[in-house]
Order: C-alpha cells, then structure tokens, then sequence
C-alpha cells in the first residue's frame, strides 16, 4: 500500500508513524521551508525533518494549480491513498483523482461542525463539551466529503489548546487506521449530516481579552489561544499602557457582578479580574518582552503599578 502525505504541521507526527507500519509512504508534500525566529533563519518544518531522517521523498511545491511538474511526478509515484492531515493549502481536485484507491483527510472536530483550518482552537473557545477526529473522502469542497468514520473525544474542563492537541493526535492515528480498513473493504462512506459550522484561520486580534464578557468566556478563549496568538490585554496606567499575556487562568465566580469589567478584586496573594459576570482567576502571565510568571511571581515585583491601574 502506497501512501502520499500531505501536512505541514507537527500534529500530524503520529499519523505518520503510523502510516509508516501499515504501509509504505513513498513522498511527503509539505509547506516550503519558512524565514523563523529572530535572525529569520530558513527553517525546515515539523514534517520535513521526520521525513529527512526517514529517508522519505520530500515535495514542498510553491504553489498547486497548474503544476504539471508535481502531479506528474505524484502519478509516477502510482499511490494507493493520499493522507491529508494540517496541509495549509487547498487542493485542487485534479490532485485527489491520481490515487488508485482514496485521497482521505483527517479532520480534527467532529464534522459537519468545525470546518476549516482552527476546529482544535475553536472548541476551546466556544466552551464545547466534547470534540473528535473526522475521516472524511476529499472531494472539491473543503472539508465536505463523505465520512469514512468518526471518533469522539470528551473535552475536560483542564484542557487547554496544548493537551487537546495531544489527545486529539493520538485519537487521529486509531481513526486513520479504522477509515483505511473500511475503505479498504470497499467503504465508500456517508454523506455529512446536521448543522455545519466553521473553524476560520486564526487572526493575532482574536486574541484580545474583552472583559465586559463573561469569566466562562474569557476564560475559554485563553484556554483555545494559549499556543498562538495568545490572549493577551493592556494593563491601563495614569500615563501609559503595557501588553500582558495571560497564559493560564481559572473561574473564580461563574456568575454575578463585581465592579467595573478589568478592574482588580482581589490583589492579595493572588490576581481576581471582575468579569461581565463573574471573577477571573489569573494563574500565570507574560508581561511583553519579558519570561512568563506565575500570578504570584508578577505580585511580588508589580503589586503596586497593578494597585494604580486595571486591564483593558
């Protein structure tokens, strides 16, 4: 059985190593190498590495549409099934006719709900109870294809954008391994049903903490966007502002009213935030340019600029 993979991210890691024992991956197609940190190096990603070190064909094709080169060359590959899983780009439907069998994508949200590129982040966000990994057949529309099989994830009140990934990643190489058997049996999968719902790119914006909404809110939104863009507020002073990153938190008081919305209601040993409704616990938080603290560890050295001001 060969396999083409599609991904960029390192969510897809496992699926890979998974791929790998159940049959033979014979090219990745993952994103170009991209400019990163300070120096703006050019940097391999996530997939490209694991690839390199498995001796695996790398493609990282600028662009799609109109690339004879690269569905040439994928035809000369003769795969059994594409694997799509976190690729960034879309792909255009010419590229899914070429494998003999299936062009399979994984989806990590239980679809109809959740299309798009951030469904991991946005069930944080919108306080979803549960969540899972969608094996669907890829057809034009994105995200729309028939389901091959779907598995269900329950969401812990704990969870945040980092252990949900992990989780997710582990339940997405049983589902890949579950959908490629049945469509292996000859499968051909159902058609989506129920509402449909999108998961759209994330923007830095969205990280911004409105704090006429509620704890439960607030804090939800912290929990999805604790990996990027990070949610983040000013700290509002007599004659200046400073960004603080709020890394984790905790519900307080999930109803009633405490003040204005930012203002502090509690600085002792700890940092409570009136809320439209409710008080937010601050656990940990970045104040810009400068390493993550516990809300403890910001007190003792902030205590008094946080007395003279309140978040915004």
């Amino acid at each position: 059985m060969k396999i083409v993979y599609w991904g960029s991210s390192a969510f897809g890691i496992r699926c890979l190593e998974t791929l790998k024992e159940i049959g033979e991956i014979v090219a990745v197609v993952t994103s170009p190498d991209k400019p990163k940190g300070r120096h703006l190096k050019i940097t391999p990603g996530p997939v490209k590495i694991w690839a390199q070190k498995e001796n695996i064909v790398v493609l990282q094709p600028e662009k799609l549409k109109n690339n004879t080169e690269l569905s040439s060359l994928l035809l000369s590959m003769k795969p059994d099934f594409f694997i799509v899983l976190s690729y960034g780009k879309i792909i255009p439907e010419n590229y899914l006719k070429i494998p003999a069998i299936a062009s399979l994508n994984i989806h990590p949200s239980l679809l109809p709900k959740y299309r798009g590129p951030a469904p991991m982040e946005w069930v944080l966000i919108n306080g979803e109870k549960e969540t899972g990994v969608t094996v669907i057949l890829m057809n034009k529309d994105i995200d729309a294809g028939k389901i091959i099989c779907k598995n269900i994830l329950k969401i812990e009140q704990h969870d945040d954008i980092f252990t949900l990934r992990e989780k997710l990643s582990v339940l997405a190489t049983e589902t890949i391994k579950e959908a490629i058997k049945k469509v292996l049996s000859g499968y051909q999968g159902e058609e989506q049903q129920g509402d449909v719902s999108y998961a759209p790119k994330l923007k830095k914006s969205d990280g911004l903490i409105k704090w006429e909404n509620s704890a439960v809110s607030i804090h939800n939104r912290i929990r999805g966007l604790a990996d990027w863009p990070g949610a983040f507020t000013f700290l509002n002073l007599q004659n200046r502002k400073i960004l603080l990153k709020i890394k984790k938190s905790s519900i307080e008081k999930e109803e009633g009213n405490y003040g204005k919305p930012g203002t502090f209601v509690d600085l002792n040993k700890k940092i409570l935030v009136a809320c439209g409704t409710g008080i937010l616990k601050i656990e940990q938080i970045q104040q810009e340019g400068k390493k993550p603290q516990t809300a403890i560890e910001y007190l003792n050295g902030h205590i008094n600029l946080l007395k003279q001001g309140y978040l915004g």
